[in-house]
């Protein structure tokens, strides 16, 4: 029984001297990582840039056609010829800023695509080129016109009509055509068929032309 105390009291006597000498339990390491989890990183070199996860930004899409210029009263024919070309989809209509301001050299005030066409032909016959039937702008009694040029200029007009005159062509007129906004279409995935066909509609619209252009985002109803 004695023993027992005495050894009672030696092991309160060495936890109070631990205590007493203020030192605390080693750390606890942390798991060992298993060998085939280690992946050896290359460093970088001096000036190598730091590579990074991210995804580039897509770039945009320009799989498609834009054609414009066009008037307000161009309009309903425009989208009527586009209609009219078999696989087109769906096109877009953009209103923005036309181009610069043009003169428009014609004959106008024919009453039917008959007339106009076969007074196309004349002209052609007397070696004058240049010449093509423009939509009639909407609205009762419109009627047809004859594009006799397009030019950047009212002298460069002036000197189509000299030329027209000296050969006896009569009635011709100089139209000035302001710039302001515009309706331009865009068509997506065209074909170069589809690009033939809405090349085809240039002469019937003045000042319109067909270029590549960056596709616009769907739109939403």
């Amino acid at each position: 029984m004695r023993f027992l105390l005495i050894a009672l009291l030696l092991a309160n006597l060495a936890l109070f001297l631990y205590m007493q000498s203020g030192e605390t339990p080693p750390p606890q390491l942390p798991p060992p990582v298993a060998a085939d989890k280690i992946v050896l990183l290359k460093p970088l070199a001096e000036g190598e840039p730091v590579p990074t996860t991210s995804a580039p930004l897509p770039e945009p899409e320009t799989a498609c056609l834009e054609w414009g210029p066009l008037a307000d009263t161009q309009l309903d024919n425009a989208r009527a010829a586009l209609n009219r070309i078999p696989g087109l989809g769906a096109f877009q209509e953009i209103r923005r800023q036309g181009p610069a301001r043009s003169w428009l050299v014609s004959l106008d005030g024919f009453d039917n695509r008959g007339a106009a066409v076969n007074r196309a032909n004349e002209l052609r016959r007397q070696n004058i080129n240049d010449v093509s039937v423009l939509e009639p702008e909407s609205g009762p009694g419109a009627t047809f016109t004859l594009s006799l040029g397009i030019f950047s200029s009212e002298q460069g007009a002036e000197s189509r009509v000299a030329a027209l005159t000296e050969k006896k062509i009569n009635g011709v007129k100089i139209t000035p055509r302001a710039s302001g906004t515009a309706v331009f279409f865009v068509v997506a995935n065209p074909s170069p068929a589809l690009e033939q066909q809405l090349r085809e509609l240039l002469p019937r619209f003045a000042d319109s032309t067909v270029q590549s252009a960056v596709c616009l985002p769907p739109q939403t109803s």
